[in-house]
């Protein structure tokens, strides 16, 4: 699974490239941390605990971005942060993450990028309130209702975790950042990406009581 999971995000990564929505990348690297606990993460990772600190989410974006703490940087500085541990085969820890640009760069400081670029226009014209959106993943600290094994925070707002029915595979988790933040009436990234492989998909984790909240629900 480890293995399945770095080449699918290749595979993934590779995809965007091609559809012009990337602007840099750090392609997955595969860690062996013992005996049996591998990583799937990217070169950069130990910088994350930036977004922790109490600090302006402008300087928070401007730090990571510096410091190349990012699987993709998308065409409108979007970044995008994909880490996976696992024990032997099985999951126990996802770390998904998406930080948006703060601000769009001004069409006066650089008329030719959005003149030039009938994409980029297309997209960053869009107006959005920035804050980050996290999908995560823990079975060592989950705890039914109050901590869900797989929830969604936004904002980074503490004590906020949107029960999720499943832990998320890297399609899953770029086709949702794309679908809602980059497709446009003229430009359908998603349908760029690569198909779901069979057997990418992670197993419910939510539990019976979780399910009479309001949860999130991973295609099975």
């Amino acid at each position: 699974m480890p293995r399945r999971t770095k080449s699918d995000l290749d595979g993934l990564l590779s995809s965007l490239i091609k559809s012009g929505v990337i602007d840099d990348q750090n392609f997955p690297v595969l860690r062996q941390l013992s005996t049996h606990e591998w990583e799937v993460s990217f070169v950069g990772a130990d910088h994350i605990s930036i977004a922790m600190g109490d600090i302006a989410y402008e300087e928070i974006h401007h730090e990571l971005a510096a410091k190349r703490s990012y699987n993709a940087k998308l065409i409108d500085s979007g970044l995008l942060q994909l880490s996976y541990r696992f024990q032997d085969d099985r999951l126990t820890n996802h770390r998904l993450a998406y930080y948006p640009s703060p601000s769009l760069r001004p069409f006066r400081d650089d008329p030719d990028s959005y003149m030039s670029d009938e994409r980029f226009l297309d997209i960053v014209s869009r107006r959005m309130v920035p804050f980050p959106i996290r999908f995560d993943y823990d079975t060592a600290a989950a705890q039914e209702i109050d901590h869900p094994h797989c929830h969604l925070t936004l904002g980074d707002v503490q004590g906020c975790r949107i029960p999720v029915s499943a832990p998320l595979s890297p399609r899953w988790f770029i086709e949702f950042v794309l679908r809602n933040f980059y497709k446009t009436d003229r430009y359908d990234l998603v349908g760029c990406l690569p198909d779901h492989r069979p057997g990418s998909h992670f197993k419910s984790t939510i539990t019976p009581k979780e399910t009479r909240l309001i949860h999130m629900v991973i295609p099975a």
